[in-house]
């Protein structure tokens, strides 16, 4: 990183849009916002037992051990370098600061209100999403032609999912995010049902698409008719199972987790048919990088010309020819036989049936007849948020993808979390991809801008109107 981040930015001749950058919120700041939507008694709760995406456990090995309870993240904003951590509070130093950053548009989601769409308690859910919006519509509102905070949006349900989207769009808040999913209650659970469930599981994790409690195309709809992009960020609401395991040790439970939470969420709306039923609906996945996004689509593929429907044929049992089984079991496997008293019954007992579902077309959201199809309804509408030393971006624009498929890396700085050391840099440090040969010119510039603004203006045309970037936006659609 020889330059700069302002340096970078000058020498590429093209803008900078980060598209997940953070604030950290001050909550003083916050609570009479707080107040105002969750009224006096729910407030105090709040007050009282703050919400949030903290993992709170016993310090001593011994204690975790007996409660397993997981190692969350520590020393985790800003510290030494304590002016970043006045920038994430800041709104007018932020603003400041960009051009030092090298970053013309930001795009930011919250750090204290993490976790505001988990509460089960309808009214504390929903009235800490409008809460926090309120606050950051009224405070980066101003700085409205550099910044934008999204939204957070409450899924429990589609109607408070509508609900909040609509108070978004009222309030003049440009992009809002969703968490990756919710937890559901097993209506009648069952261990001996299944060896895929956990001993003793009560709950499943709704993903939103494939399988769903609720049909959540109102909720698309409804983003689609107030133009915002699709937009998932981990830790708004509930956390996806499985990935905070170690009770002792923080940087374990984070490696991959993001990656693991986008892939479910992003599998279970693709093979729902979200992208075929809402062909403007852009969707983006921030984060997590996008290598896992080139192996989801490679195994759709492959699955689907294994299993589509006349693939299938050639599994069905009742396609079996015994009497041919027989006579090559006869002639050599004489060595299996000797404890065999009815080989054609035992015969039947050589395939693996299971039990098929009612439904035998996994892909009918889909209806494609040919792989190319299911690359368009997957690579041109997905974004995918990687971080600013993420040598896999890469994979985006590998040859090796199916179909030769190009996905779209959307630059996310991650700025005011622990792993931006100096926010100053982020851009530089990108930057780098380009200085080793890990991208080309022409990749960055996908990845930093025209990428972003596909995105965003595919949503929403009027996005850049009034913002910095009005006027590059207009060149580049030229």
């Amino acid at each position: 990183m020889k330059m700069s981040s302002e340096g970078v930015r000058a020498a590429i001749g093209h803008p900078v849009i980060d598209f997940d950058g953070h604030v950290i919120e001050f909550l003083p700041a916050v609570w009479p916002f707080l107040r105002e939507s969750l009224g006096a008694d729910l407030f105090e709760r709040y007050r009282n037992a703050p919400i949030d995406q903290t993992i709170r456990g016993p310090r001593s090995f011994e204690a975790r051990q007996r409660s397993r309870a997981p190692q969350a993240a520590w020393w985790a904003s800003p510290a030494k370098n304590t002016r970043d951590l006045a920038t994430a509070a800041l709104p007018s130093l932020l603003y400041d600061r960009l051009d030092e950053f090298g970053i013309d548009y930001a795009l930011l989601y919250p750090t204290k209100g993490l976790g505001s769409a988990c509460s089960e308690d309808a009214d504390m859910r929903r009235g800490l999403c409008r809460g926090f919006n309120e606050f950051y519509a009224h405070n980066y509102g101003p700085y409205r032609d550099r910044l934008t905070v999204g939204g957070i949006i409450p899924m429990h349900t589609p109607d408070e999912a509508i609900a909040e989207i609509e108070h978004c769009a009222e309030i003049g808040l440009k992009i809002v995010g969703i968490p990756e999913g919710v937890w559901r209650p097993i209506i009648a659970p069952d261990p001996d049902a299944s060896p895929w469930f956990t001993p003793g599981q009560t709950h499943w994790f709704d993903n939103f698409g494939l399988d769903s409690m609720y049909d959540y195309d109102t909720v698309w709809a409804k983003l689609v008719e107030l133009e915002f992009p699709l937009v998932a960020h981990a830790g708004l609401g509930h956390n996806a199972p499985n990935h905070y395991l170690s009770i002792t040790n923080y940087s374990a439970n984070h490696i991959g987790s993001f990656r693991d939470k986008m892939y479910q969420l992003c599998k279970s709306l693709y093979m729902n048919g979200v992208t075929r039923r809402f062909p403007t609906l852009n969707l983006a996945f921030l984060e997590c990088g996008v290598s896992w996004a080139c192996t989801l689509l490679a195994d759709v593929v492959e699955h689907w010309e294994k299993r589509n429907l006349d693939a299938l044929r050639i599994l069905d049992p009742s396609g079996v020819d015994y009497e041919l089984l027989e006579r090559e079991f006869r002639g050599r496997g004489q060595s299996l036989l000797a404890d065999v008293d009815d080989l054609p019954a035992a015969l039947r007992m050589l395939s693996t049936p299971g039990v098929p579902p009612e439904h035998h077309d996994d892909w009918r959201f889909l209806e494609v007849r040919t792989p190319e199809e299911l690359v368009e309804l997957f690579a041109p509408r997905m974004y995918f948020g990687c971080e600013a030393d993420d040598r896999t971006v890469a994979f985006a624009f590998s040859p090796a993808n199916v179909c030769g498929a190009r996905l779209r890396p959307v630059f996310s700085s991650d700025i005011a979390h622990w792993d931006v050391p100096d926010m100053a840099r982020v851009v530089a440090e990108s930057f780098a991809l380009v200085e080793e040969g890990v991208i080309s010119p022409d990749h960055y510039r996908e990845f930093m801008f025209t990428n972003p603004v596909s995105a965003l203006r595919g949503a929403n045309p009027r996005f850049f109107e009034g913002t910095v970037l009005e006027s590059d936006v207009i060149a580049l659609r030229a």
